[in-house]
């Protein structure tokens, strides 16, 4: 069994029923893709009698059209055609994953009350395409899960107080590492068990062909840029927030700082529709949107869960999945996803060395401060 829940886009009008633009705006992305109405039809298995129609009927009631059809050149999308794709890809980035949150719950309820038991692990994760993978290749081996997309602060919040099963939160590798873990480590325990789920590439995603030439963090804080952010708590807001202490900047400093998506495919979208010129996110997000991508980090993904949750009979088809050779592959498939370490169980002084050979020297240097004013108060 699978639930789905799907948003839809309809016209409204004093004279008329509700006007359903699905079937239509799945027409005007085959022809944005293909670039010709007959190839378009073909791909959506309809008669060109059928899709002419019904760009006939949408552009009468919208009163402009969407198509320009050109003799020996195919066909085009008008601005207003483009528009509307845009705004179906908005919509879809913006409530797509938590829309898929609520069917995951909606069919772990379903579920226990057939079986009059619970008996489906619950994750709290940051959203992310291989995140996003993992529980679609699940669906397709009716593996039952309960996934929720939280911030990663929020997500490890959560997973700390027991609301959840398992939690997915990312750590950028190199400079940021030790600071960002520190927002974490208060949450973690001596029994938690870490395991890898991809490496990826953050940057800034920009307009195809990068028209404000924007390279750095600090091309940000121009008067002529506005961006797009993610939520607090995010793990990306927290890269964010480090790069621009980085550069001795605040928030404040950010033309739309304040413009809030709650996906890496939401900030994307968003940058599409011409409603900013850049955010930060995925290099995956940049890709399915075509815009461009400045790379900045490369950051791991975790799955965090206790020691006993490794030999729960629940988490071992997941387990299986990380390590199989074709799930691998579909995350290697994600631009800037990296599966080489993917399924790898590590506990956190394995995950993370460096954290505790900091630790290790802060501790030394107390012990040696402490001597030192002992030795000075004699």
């Amino acid at each position: 069994m699978r639930i789905e829940i799907r948003p839809s886009l309809f016209l409204l009008n004093d004279t008329a029923k509700p006007f359903s633009f699905v079937k239509g705006l799945q027409l005007l992305a085959a022809i944005e893709k293909v670039g010709n109405l007959q190839a378009a039809s073909k791909a959506l298995s309809i008669s060109y009698r059928h899709a002419w129609n019904a760009l006939a009927e949408m552009e009468a009631l919208l009163g402009s059209a969407v198509v320009e059809m050109t003799r020996g050149r195919g066909s085009e999308l008008t601005p207003l055609g483009k528009q509307l794709v845009a705004a179906e890809r908005l919509i879809h980035a913006r409530v797509g994953p938590l829309l898929d949150s609520m069917a995951s719950e909606i069919e772990a309820e379903i579920q226990s009350a057939i079986s009059f038991v619970r008996n489906v692990l619950k994750i709290y994760a940051s959203h992310g395409f291989a995140i996003e993978a993992l529980n679609k290749h699940l669906q397709k081996k009716n593996i039952p899960l309960d996934l929720s997309y939280r911030g990663s602060l929020e997500a490890m919040s959560s997973f700390s107080r027991g609301y959840c099963d398992i939690a997915g939160f990312h750590v950028p590798i190199g400079a940021f590492e030790v600071p960002v873990f520190r927002h974490f480590e208060p949450l973690f325990k001596p029994s938690h068990q870490l395991i890898n789920l991809a490496t990826r590439r953050q940057g800034i995603m920009v307009a195809k062909g990068n028209p404000k030439k924007i390279w750095s963090i600090e091309d940000l804080l121009r008067s002529d840029v506005q961006f797009v952010n993610r939520q607090q708590g995010s793990g990306t807001r927290l890269i964010l927030d480090l790069l621009l202490q980085q550069e001795g900047k605040t928030g404040s400093d950010i033309n739309g700082f304040e413009n809030i998506e709650l996906t890496h495919a939401a900030v994307a979208a968003y940058i599409l529709c011409g409603k900013a010129d850049a955010g930060l996110g995925v290099e995956t997000a940049a890709r399915q949107f075509d815009l461009d991508f400045v790379p900045l980090l490369t950051e791991r993904y975790f799955l965090i869960c206790d020691k006993k949750m490794l030999v729960d009979l629940r988490f071992k088809p997941i387990l299986e999945l990380l390590n199989a050779s074709e799930f691998r592959a579909a995350v290697n498939n994600l631009p800037g996803y990296d599966a080489n370490q993917t399924g790898t169980v590590m506990t956190l002084r394995e995950a993370f060395p460096n954290v505790f050979i900091s630790h290790g020297n802060t501790a030394a240097q107390r012990k040696k401060g402490k001597a030192k004013i002992a030795h000075e108060k004699t």
